[in-house]
């Protein structure tokens, strides 16, 4: 039979002890959860930033290495502000470097295939021996060509390859033709010969805090174009009448060094010999053999020499890692790089040393890559 008591022993609730573990257990999970979430999250934000560091050193990279591989393009005097195929510039050159290397190049800029709009550079007829006469498809093929030239194939007088295989200057320019400086017989050139047109261009890596706005808010930036002047004997970007942009955000560091061929008078007498020069001392080739520290402007150390560019480019993630945990704090990524004859952080802040910075300046990861090019259509 079902009396009062047992109907009322079956309603009890959970006691207060029971209540508490519960809500304990309830929230160790929770914790435990959003931790778990917390950590996922910031993993995600610091592999993003991993990724995005890396593909801005592979695209200043790549975008270094197409330039320097054809610096020149078979010039044969100077070409804008550039005297020679490879103009290097060592933020220091009698000593250690405070931030980083520039570097301008003679480049060729083509249109081979075109379109309605955009013309090919292309010769539209045969040449004659001895010419001084280029007819392109049409005078907007012209015009386009000027237009990248900065406004004017005149003023100054643009340099042009034909082919890849004769360099000379444009004279003038009327309707779908180009006059030039007479190319010497025997040469002649085929109809659709595509026309390049030679440009000297610099790399430079604007700082923070970018007074030109040339990073557009991304400083460190890499930037690439025709350089509006020179400073302190340097082409540079950010004077007036630049026409540079940016390729590749949150570049730090930009260093070269060169391998030259008849830079040292002792080694074949000072006669380029298509070996590159023993710089070291030590039997065979060894990276002792590339020049870090020089202006090459005085003999027999000048730029015409330089047979190959080792290129070292350092990028840093935009913001510092906030470690995997609840914390906000900054991880700490070790020692500051030493990339060539630059030492990132020294402890001592100059102007230019941009790398010293606050937050420290071990506290934000860095990605760096190395290559050495061979330069392959060098004529001075």
């Amino acid at each position: 039979m079902v009396t009062q008591g047992n109907i009322l022993s079956n309603q009890r609730g959970m006691t207060l002890i029971e209540l508490m573990v519960g809500a304990v257990v309830a929230t160790t999970v929770i914790a435990a959860g959003f931790a778990v979430l917390t950590s996922s999250s910031k993993a995600l934000t610091t592999n993003e930033q991993t990724i995005e560091t890396q593909q801005n050193v592979r695209v200043a990279m790549e975008f270094l290495y197409r330039d320097i591989r054809q610096a020149g393009f078979g010039m044969n005097g100077p070409v804008g502000n550039c005297p020679t195929a490879i103009v290097p510039a060592d933020n220091n050159p009698a000593g250690t470097d405070k931030g980083p290397d520039r570097i301008s190049l003679v480049v060729p800029v083509e249109n081979p295939v075109g379109s309605a709009a955009d013309p090919a550079w292309v010769l539209n007829s045969d040449t004659t021996i001895g010419f001084s006469l280029l007819a392109l498809p049409s005078a907007l093929a012209v015009a386009n060509m000027a237009t990248e030239a900065g406004g004017s194939l005149t003023v100054p007088n643009a340099t042009i390859s034909i082919g890849g295989a004769v360099t000379t200057t444009v004279t003038a320019a009327a309707g779908a033709n180009l006059t030039v400086v007479p190319v010497t017989a025997p040469i002649t050139m085929k109809r659709n010969t595509p026309i390049y047109l030679l440009q000297c261009i610099t790399y430079q890596i604007i700082p923070p805090p970018d007074a030109t706005g040339l990073c557009a808010g991304r400083s460190p930036c890499l930037v690439r174009g025709v350089a509006g002047g020179v400073t302190a004997g340097v082409l540079d970007c950010t004077t007036a009448g630049s026409r540079c942009t940016p390729i590749a955000d949150e570049i730090e560091d930009v260093q070269f060094a060169y391998g030259c061929d008849g830079c040292v008078a002792g080694i074949n007498s000072g006669t380029p010999d298509g070996i590159i020069d023993n710089q070291g001392g030590a039997a065979g080739f060894d990276q002792a053999d590339f020049v870090t520290n020089n202006a090459w402007t005085t003999a027999p150390l000048t730029a015409d020499k330089i047979q190959l560019a080792q290129l070292t480019i350092v990028g840093r993630q935009r913001r510092s890692d906030q470690g995997f945990g609840d914390s906000n704090r900054q991880t700490i990524q070790g020692a500051a790089l030493q990339v060539s004859d630059h030492l990132h952080s020294d402890g001592v802040f100059v102007a230019g040393d941009f790398a010293t910075v606050t937050p420290p300046y071990t506290s934000t990861r860095r990605r760096l890559l190395t290559r050495t090019i061979e330069l392959r259509n060098l004529r001075h």
